[in-house]
């Protein structure tokens, strides 16, 4: 099953696509800011070319996203399918990925921008692995999102590496980044919708509560 994830910065498309999709699909889960960093330092000839346009604090072009997404999509681990999790963010980019591979369906991850906020400012991210925790104590009235914790605190259970904040994760910067995603990033519902491959996940609890609403909205209860 090949799965692009969509949802405003926070709303949870890399936990619901690390915890709940790629282990039950045993599919990878991609997604393009790993890709990128993973790409520059190994140094490879893509990260290089990348690395160029990062130390200028310039966007990496879409080309050179796309022949990264396409060289890993061509692995062997990928051939049954895969979650794409932060692309396409655009129409340009999404039409140039209808040029390399087909969707099967898109899940679009709701939850309101009051909540994504808190969510943010408690998350916590290993430095080693990218594997998501969060510290926020959520309870707005039927939602409830308890914290999602490592066994050990600032430790990665998957991997031991260190847990950290990142810079962006602050309230101002977080109500830019929810503006520019309903600007350019929202309007691909409605591009996948005229397709009939949008199925919304309305978030109202932890992963363990959204897991078996998710699978079954993917047919894989």
């Amino acid at each position: 099953m090949k799965i692009v994830m969509l949802g405003a910065p926070g709303a949870g498309k890399g936990t619901y696509a690390s915890k709940v999709l790629a282990p039950e699909l045993h599919v990878p889960h991609i997604s393009t800011g790993d890709l990128l960093r993973e790409a520059v330092a190994n140094q490879t000839e893509l990260g290089l070319k990348a690395k160029e346009f990062m130390d200028k604090g310039e966007f990496v072009p879409d080309e050179l996203v796309i022949d990264l997404l396409k060289e890993r999509l061509s692995k062997d681990d990928a051939q049954n399918g895969f979650i794409l999790d932060g692309f396409p963010r655009n129409i340009e980019q999404a039409e140039m990925l209808d040029k390399i591979t087909d969707i099967d369906v898109v899940l679009n991850v709701r939850l309101a921008d009051e909540i994504i906020i808190k969510k943010i400012a408690g998350r916590r991210i290993c430095k080693k692995c990218g594997n998501i925790y969060n510290v926020a104590d959520i309870r707005e009235g039927d939602l409830v999102m308890p914290p999602l914790l490592p066994e050990k605190e600032g430790i990665c259970d998957k991997c031991g590496g260190e847990l950290y904040q990142r810079d962006d994760d602050q309230e101002s910067v977080v109500r830019e980044r929810l503006k520019i995603y309903y600007e350019k990033t929202a309007p691909l519902i409605d591009f996948y919708e005229k397709r009939g491959l949008v199925k919304n996940i309305d978030v109202n609890g932890s992963p363990d509560i959204m897991r078996p609403i998710i699978l079954k909205l993917i047919g894989k209860a």
